[in-house]
């Protein structure tokens, strides 16, 4: 099974942004990202189309399984 860590970010201008990791630490926890993307939205770190990120909307893993056709 593949893992995404996916990251919904609001931007400044209203729209969203969407960062996307692939496998997460199995132990990664919400708090731990949070206080990363945090520093991160402090910092005006992060620019997308000319807006920074203003705000975390919504974080969460994805797990995606491959299946072979029969």
């Amino acid at each position: 099974m593949k893992s995404t860590l996916k990251m919904i970010l609001s931007l400044e201008n209203g729209k969203s942004a969407t960062f996307s990791l692939p496998s997460p630490r199995p132990d990664l926890t919400e708090a731990e990202v949070t206080e990363v993307l945090d520093e991160i939205i402090t910092k005006k770190a992060f620019i997308v189309g000319g807006s920074p990120v203003e705000a975390i909307k919504r974080i969460y893993i994805q797990d995606v399984d491959d299946k072979a056709l029969a």
